[in-house]
């Protein structure tokens, strides 16, 4: 059972719901803006850093530019006699002056590229000397920062001399200055850091050169992640939290020439921006909550009245389920509101349903015993239906128990009943079975029950019966009225009828289980060739149920390739020559061993499984034709069973195509043979059949004459090449003078009609001698050879037959005859 939700929850639940993903989206998309702002102000703030760095390293440049050309033109004006030797020891005497007041750590002096005349460091920085070498050159003041161990800023300036020489200073200076006016201009902690050269960096790989605050980078060091991304910090910066206190630093490259890369550090303090964004996602989460719960209020409170008449009425509905008209409309009464709404209208709709569904309920009252009839009835011939079969023969078993006896029960069908319906229309079949209705009820006593199963089957309920004899005695009653001609619309008609009879004591046996019975024996009856009747026997049963069993087993059989073929050699009878092989089915049980044909090729025609394995049985003829044409065996023709169902194939011609084109042989190697029972069949679409695969090249022969429908007037329109004799008029020909009239008769009118004769069943040398002597085609037969298997063909043919020609005594007969 489904857990109840009010409509109030529903509808409070659902708005909650997207006020959530709105109050979301709206908190997302103002942080969102905030924390652009925020780095767009960072950004800004970067690029004025940036500008100062510039200016107040050009303020440093300026201010030493101004001392060195101040102290040049001073120094080389007094003491233009004595050149650049006493300027030399002039500059010496300001190293202590330019270290206090200019914070330069080292100068050098250079008369030209490669002499120095002063220097303040035994060792010269190569950088240094690349800056000189290029003021030489260029003959314009250098400057650029320099970082190994720390970072320094390196200027070079050229002196004009007199004698229009050029002499050239160059000094170094601390970056004190610049981070000490970047940490007052910034109001931001300054700091000069390397690292190797690398797109990331670990903590563990960054050296502090220069601080403006190292307890403060010291406290910073151990909150950075455990890999930095070098290139994202210096594009976007980095946000850091030490204590309680926000922090975003920001880098700037100062020199990257060597293994290690040294970066300009500015730390800005963000706590008020982060305790402001704290402050207004608390205000926008406080305003979606305030939001949830006056519309919740609000929701709830409109929804609740809502809800509330709702279920008043859904509470009153059950009274028009149980056709209380008059009841629901006295408590649907309501007095009119000054505005009305949805529930109103729906009110009054079911005020109006009320009404409607009662006139209704009166119609279904009034018809209701018409429609029992109908469910219970047959329309076309009053009597009692399929329903009304079950109802009654459960009633009669059901009184087994109160007066113990026989319940019997007569399966009829209708004999040639399809062929008249077919042939001459339904209203002539409906007055059929009204007419057989009406004899079936003078053949019952009041007691009895007479029902229309279906289609042209009827069935005979016999309650309270002493003995079996009694169902023969109604059946025989039946067949008997049912022997008289039938008179519709001035015609009679003689239909027979089949009866199956079961007999039942047993008040629990299941009425599927009497009428499947009886079915069962009505199909025995009809095996007899109809117009008779059959009792049920447990037999019949069993050979019902060995049937099924061995179709599902032919099934299996057909996945498990246990068919094979075996081929009966046909022999010229004039001259003893091979003219081909039937190929005949044979069957290989893994538990029963060798099948035969007669058991299991009628369960085969009577299913699905007729086409398929027909279409095996061509491509094993194919690949049979294909070894024989290998081997030299040329112009032999391969006999091949054809049923109704696989002539009737829609892809049988494409089918019979491929194997030509893939085998790369000629259809006239093969012979179609066709049952006359398969000929009679739809004459149009047989005939169409057989023309396409005659064009094609194939042959025709008709297999059994004789023993079924008479097919003498469709031989003319049939392109058929061969008759086969059955071999049932050879069995008794050298006997009866009536076979041997058939035979003979047989051969010389087919020979009439330009056809080919092949009898099957020789077995003796006497039968082949008189076919000799009328002139008989081919024969087949025991006495020739049993059907070979198909892995032994060859191997038959190297024994049995020399050049062509069978080995045993066609041609000794002939030439004693």
């Amino acid at each position: 059972m489904r857990r109840f939700i009010s409509l109030p929850w529903k509808l409070l639940l659902v708005m909650l719901l997207v006020l959530f993903i709105m109050a979301s989206a709206l908190t997302s998309f103002s942080l969102m803006r905030v924390q652009d702002e925020f780095y767009q102000q960072q950004q800004h703030k970067r690029v004025l850093g940036e500008q100062q760095f510039r200016q107040y390293n050009q303020l440093i440049e300026n201010q030493l530019r101004i001392w060195v050309e101040s102290f040049a033109e001073i120094s080389l004006v007094s003491q233009q006699d004595s050149g650049l030797a006493d300027f030399k020891r002039a500059l010496a005497q300001q190293i202590e002056t330019l270290h206090l007041h200019l914070n330069v750590d080292n100068v050098w002096l250079y008369s030209n590229a490669d002499v120095v005349l002063y220097q303040s460091t035994a060792v010269i920085p190569a950088a240094i000397d690349d800056l000189v070498e290029q003021a030489f050159v260029r003959q314009e003041p250098q400057s650029k920062i320099l970082c190994e161990q720390y970072c320094v800023k390196s200027l070079v300036f050229p002196l004009l001399l007199d004698d229009d020489n050029i002499a050239v200073i160059a000094m170094t200076t601390t970056l004190v200055d610049i981070l000490f006016y970047l940490n007052r201009s910034l109001q931001a902690e300054v700091a000069i850091v390397s690292h190797q050269r690398s797109s990331t960096a670990r903590p563990s790989d960054i050296q502090l050169l220069s601080s403006s605050n190292t307890s403060l980078l010291s406290d910073l060091y151990g909150e950075l992640p455990q890999l930095l991304d070098v290139d994202r910090i210096s594009s976007q910066g980095l946000r850091l939290r030490a204590g309680n206190r926000h922090y975003f630093a920001q880098m700037q490259l100062l020199d990257d020439r060597h293994e290690r890369q040294f970066h300009l550090i500015l730390i800005e303090d963000i706590t008020s921006y982060a305790k402001a964004n704290q402050r207004y996602q608390l205000r926008i989460i406080l305003i979606a909550l305030l939001a949830f719960v006056l519309l919740a209020l609000l929701t709830y409170a409109i929804t609740k009245r809502l809800s509330a008449r709702l279920m008043t009425l859904a509470a009153r509905l059950p009274l028009l389920a149980n056709r209380e008209f008059s009841r629901f409309r006295a408590a649907s009464e309501r007095k009119t509101a000054f505005f009305s709404d949805e529930v109103d209208n729906l009110n009054e709709a079911t005020l109006k349903l009320s009404w409607q569904l009662e006139a209704l309920n009166e119609q279904v009252e009034l018809h209701t015993q018409e429609l029992e009839n109908i469910a219970m009835y047959d329309l076309l011939t009053g009597l009692p239906n399929r329903n009304m079969l079950q109802y009654q023969l459960k009633k009669a078993l059901a009184a087994l128990d109160e007066a113990p006896g026989l319940v019997g029960l007569l399966f009829m069908d209708l004999d040639q009943f399809k062929k008249v319906n077919d042939s001459r229309g339904h209203k002539l079949g409906d007055q059929l079975l009204i007419e057989a209705a009406t004899r079936l009820r003078a053949c019952i006593h009041s007691s009895d029950t007479v029902c229309r199963f279906g289609g042209d089957e009827f069935v005979i309920i016999l309650s309270k019966m002493a003995d079996e004899e009694e169902t023969a005695r109604v059946a025989q009653a039946v067949l008997q009225v049912f022997s008289q001609p039938m008179t519709v619309l001035g015609e009679d008609f003689l239909i027979g009828t089949s009866i199956g009879i079961s007999c039942t004591a047993d008040s629990a046996t299941p009425t599927e289980d009497l009428i499947r019975q009886a079915d069962l024996a009505m199909y025995q009856a009809k095996a007899k060739g109809g117009n008779s009747w059959h009792h049920y026997t447990a037999e019949m049963y069993r050979a019902f149920a060995y049937r099924l069993q061995l179709e599902n087993e032919v099934r299996g059989a057909l996945e498990r390739q246990e068919f094979s073929l075996s081929l009966q050699p046909q022999i010229n009878v004039a001259s003893g020559k091979l003219y081909g092989f039937e190929a005949l089915l044979r069957w290989q049980h893994p538990e029963r061993g060798m099948v035969p044909p007669d058991d299991f090729i009628g369960v085969i025609e009577n299913s699905h499984l007729m086409v398929p394995l027909g279409y095996w049985v061509m491509e094993r003829c194919f690949v049979i034709a294909r070894q024989l044409v290998e081997r030299g065996y040329h112009n032999l023709k391969i006999a091949i069973n054809l049923s109704a169902d696989q002539l009737a194939d829609p892809g049988l011609s494409d089918f019979l195509q491929q194997q030509l084109s893939k085998y790369q042989l000629a259809a006239s190697n093969f012979e179609l043979e066709l049952t006359e029972s398969t000929l009679v069949k739809n004459v149009a679409e047989t005939l169409a059949s057989m023309h396409a695969l005659k064009s094609m090249g194939f042959g025709f022969a008709i297999d059994d004459f004789g023993t079924g429908y008479s097919s003498l007037s469709y031989l003319k329109q049939m392109p058929v090449d061969t008759i086969k004799i059955d071999k049932s008029f050879l069995f008794g020909m050298l006997d009866n003078h009536a076979d041997f009239q058939i035979i003979t008769s047989t051969i010389a009118m087919v020979h009439k009609l330009d056809l080919k004769v092949v009898a099957e069943g020789v077995e003796s040398s006497a039968q082949l001698r008189v076919l000799r002597q009328h002139h008989c085609d081919y024969a087949q037969g025991f006495y020739f050879s049993k059907a070979v298997p198909e892995k032994e063909l060859l191997h038959f043919l190297q024994d049995k037959f020399r050049d062509g020609y069978w080995l045993g005594s066609v041609r000794d007969d002939d030439s004693g005859a």
